[in-house]
């Protein structure tokens, strides 16, 4: 073998490793690039039995994590109840109202709420804010059937209905349960007033749940996808109502208008730095800018 042969081949050799070597790095430069790049799904939004089959799920999941002993509370129900108030209701209203008020001196969750449940469909408002007043006994148990009764068509039962579930979810002490209850009940609501008041609590949860992560790191970005990632579903939703208050919420949490799926992973990928693009008359089409 010559010289010029094995120069050929010193030089073949390097070529090869050079290759190689560029190779392995755009693949490292890839796979980091793909590791920190964070891409929000347009999802096709959850049914309403879904939202509520996951929040009985996630409920009784959290119930079970924190078995704390509930304490048995005095109040209008327990020991009996004045049995005028089911004057007005029709005969098979009056029976279920009477199940309710046994399952409720006996303390019985599970019974209560499968009574009142079909209460709920009462067409007496008097006999559906009973239900409301039974499953509220029960707080964070009873969400689900108290988020079927946010959206009741008389006002006073929707109310009451709202503030039960509220006073329900502050028995709620872990932020990401709280994030993932209010998202599904917000998903499950179509009425304007009942999604205003959950969008509250899931305003309140995003930022608590965003902030409990230390900035800048792996976690406080996976946390903030979770969280948009829930607004874009909002937003995507072919439910108005909930989709103007997915807008609402997104600006409310970041800070800028929702503009389009392109603009939120823009903001996503460097929060801080965010600019929004600028109108065709070179003013910023974010109004909080």
């Amino acid at each position: 073998m010559n010289k010029r042969s094995v120069l050929w081949i010193i030089v073949g050799v390097a070529l090869v490793v050079l290759a190689v070597t560029l190779y392995l790095s755009f693949a490292q430069d890839g796979e980091v690039q793909s590791s920190n790049s964070r891409y929000l799904l347009s999802h096709t939004a959850p049914s309403i039995s879904d939202s509520y089959s996951e929040m009985r799920k996630t409920v009784d999941s959290h119930l079970s994590k924190n078995s704390k002993k509930r304490k048995r509370r005095a109040g209008k129900f327990m020991d009996g109840v004045d049995r005028s108030m089911f004057a007005h209701f029709s005969e098979e209203d009056k029976k279920l109202a009477e199940v309710v008020q046994e399952a409720l001196d006996a303390d019985d969750a599970d019974k209560t709420i499968k009574a009142a449940t079909k209460l709920m469909s009462s067409s007496n408002p008097e006999a559906r804010s009973h239900a409301v007043d039974a499953l509220g006994w029960f707080g964070l148990k009873a969400l689900p059937e108290l988020t079927m009764l946010m959206g009741d068509s008389n006002e006073d039962v929707a109310q009451n209905a709202v503030n039960a579930w509220e006073s329900g979810f502050s028995e709620i002490d872990n932020v990401q349960t709280r994030l993932k209850v209010s998202a599904m009940a917000l998903n499950a609501l179509s009425s304007k007033d009942a999604l205003e008041s959950i969008g509250a609590q899931f305003s309140i949860a995003a930022t608590e749940y965003i902030d409990e992560a230390d900035e800048g790191t792996e976690e406080s970005l996976d946390r903030r996808v979770d969280v948009l990632q829930s607004l874009v579903d909002m937003i995507g939703s072919s439910n108005n109502s909930l989709s103007d208050v997915g807008r609402d919420l997104y600006e409310e949490i970041t800070g800028h208008n929702w503009i389009n799926m392109d603009e939120a992973e823009l903001y996503l990928n460097d929060p801080d730095n965010y600019e929004p693009p600028e109108s065709s008359d070179g003013a910023t089409s974010d109004a909080s800018m």
